[in-house]
């Protein structure tokens, strides 16, 4: 995730990034006094920028993650950046919404790199949804996972394109589900085309499973940069451990929270509503609610904007614009998912 210049805008992440409407950002550009709400839309971003850049904290070694009560072992390869500053990144400056940044406990940049720079980050959250069995590990069909996806993005564009959003379509695993049993980690990463975007987006996924819920790091990046992400995600599979008692050969069956899916439901909710719905996900979905249809299902750049606003082209929107469709949202629950 980063401010990308004109040739890279990608995806920002599961359930983190929603698009601006075709439509809403012509109506904005059209009138003087909307120019000058944007002028100064983009000199608050600039500012906040500038500020941010000289107070950021980066945070190596050994980062505390006590919401999932696990700790990253980072090194000094990566730094961490904590829970308020990445809202400032992902809100102020990135100009999402600001309820996209509920939930998010931190962001991971490499070495040497910013939120300014054309690089990839990793956003950390932590879902509390009790133990994720793993017993369906060796029998789960990938490659009819993929089609089922691919096909369900495909049915679900015309909506998302007739609302005014680019429709993003599943074309292939850039990396394979993968699953480690003995660091109870499953790593993805999927290829996904929007529309009118000059490169295909990587949307790398991976999660920590432990005794009471999923410790998730989500890499957005573009196509271009697989094999450095590969590297970073293969990392990160290792880098978290949660602590005594809250670790996955921790989980008591007789007293604790068991999620109502397994290494499959993890995967699908990271696609289409109708795949996860296909693998037995109706809590989830419930859960995540609208956020499962904009924010995953159609993703899609707008980081256009945001450079643009840095750097004298067209400014951002002020987070308060933004709007999710109401289309389609109704099969997947009311609540939208705020993590």
């Amino acid at each position: 995730m980063k401010l990308f210049n004109s040739s890279n805008a990608l995806v920002m992440g599961a359930a983190l990034a929603l698009a601006i409407p075709s439509g809403v950002a012509h109506a904005a550009a059209g009138s003087p006094t909307a120019a000058l709400a944007q002028d100064d839309v983009a000199a608050k971003q600039r500012a906040a920028t500038e500020k941010l850049l000289g107070s950021l904290e980066r945070q190596t070694g050994t980062i505390p993650i006590q919401a999932a009560k696990a700790d990253l072992v980072l090194g000094d390869k990566y730094y961490f950046v904590g829970p308020e500053q990445s809202r400032t990144i992902l809100v102020d400056i990135w100009r999402n919404p600001p309820a996209s940044a509920n939930g998010v406990l931190g962001m991971v940049f490499p070495k040497g790199k910013s939120f300014v720079d054309d690089t990839w980050s990793a956003v950390i959250t932590f879902e509390s949804t009790g133990y994720v069995s793993d017993d369906d590990a060796k029998t789960i069909d990938y490659n009819e996972m993929l089609a089922d996806m691919r096909a369900s993005d495909e049915a679900q564009a015309p909506d998302i394109r007739a609302q005014g959003y680019p429709a993003g379509i599943l074309q292939r695993w850039a990396q394979q589900p993968t699953y480690d049993g003995g660091k109870h980690s499953l790593v993805w990463a999927r290829d996904i085309k929007f529309d009118d975007m000059p490169e295909d987006s990587l949307n790398y996924d991976i999660r920590l499973l432990g005794r009471e819920g999923v410790l998730s790091m989500n890499i957005l990046a573009s196509m271009s940069q697989l094999d450095e992400v590969r590297e970073a995600a293969k990392t990160f599979a290792s880098v978290g451990t949660f602590r005594t008692g809250a670790r996955y050969a921790d989980y008591n069956a007789a007293t604790d929270k068991k999620a109502e899916y397994g290494l499959a439901g993890l995967v699908a909710a990271g696609g289409a509503a109708a795949v996860a719905k296909k693998v037995g996900l109706l809590a989830i979905l419930a859960k995540f609610g609208k956020f499962i249809f904009i924010g995953i299902v159609a993703l899609f750049a707008m980081f256009r904007n945001a450079i643009g606003g840095l750097f004298g082209r067209k400014p951002p929107l002020e987070a308060s614009e933004w709007e999710a469709p109401e289309t389609g949202s109704e099969n997947v629950g009311d609540d939208p998912k705020n993590s």
